[in-house]
């Protein structure tokens, strides 16, 4: 009987809801961790997905909520070192690439769906580019549904903790790159082939 009690219980309270999400970082995807999102997270997240009332603003919480997942997934990993592009974040362990970054946004774009919370899009599969042949960069996307149309979501661009670029698949396919980022990710890419043996 002193055993049966609190099976009994356990069936008739609810159950703690636990998200678990995989990140993946240290370029190409070669580490994985598990995070969770707590109950209050969940709402926080839940909250700003309920604000949008267009496509427009609905992207602009898409933004806001990668960017809170990726914070969330800092506690536990070391993604928090990662910096924009591929050559600026050099050894350090939680670095990542446009493989990890098109990976992990579409986790969580895949996430925002099953919830629920996206009203006027869907998540689709990663897309890439490669506009000057060698240049393979690759990008989370996500599916205006009414227009047909379909817009990158990138975190690689920006050093860790801002938020991600969001544009018409169509321009980043012309190998834009945001023009706050575009020259210091240039000179690193020069300063790195220069040093190459």
């Amino acid at each position: 009987m002193r055993l049966l009690i609190p099976l009994l219980l356990a069936l008739l309270l609810p159950a703690a809801r636990a998200d678990g999400l995989n990140i993946c970082y240290h370029y190409g995807c070669s580490r994985h961790a598990q995070f969770d999102i707590s109950d209050e997270e969940h709402d926080w997240l839940a909250a700003r997905m309920s604000r949008s009332d267009s496509a427009a603003s609905e992207r602009e919480a898409v933004a806001d909520a990668v960017l809170t997942l990726y914070r969330i997934a800092a506690r536990d990993t070391p993604i928090w070192q990662d910096k924009g592009g591929n050559f600026r974040d050099g050894p350090a362990q939680g670095r990542m690439d446009c493989v990890d970054h098109s990976s992990n946004v579409t986790t969580f774009l895949n996430y925002l769906q099953r919830q629920g919370w996206l009203k006027f899009h869907r998540a689709a599969p990663p897309e890439w580019r490669a506009p000057w042949i060698l240049d393979l960069h690759y990008t989370g996307v996500l599916h205006d549904n009414a227009a047909n149309q379909d817009w990158a979501v990138d975190t690689w661009f920006k050093d860790f903790g801002e938020p991600p670029v969001v544009v018409p698949l169509s321009v980043w396919m012309t190998g834009y790159e945001p023009p706050a980022v575009s020259e210091p990710v240039r000179q690193a890419s020069k300063s790195k082939e220069g040093n190459a043996p």
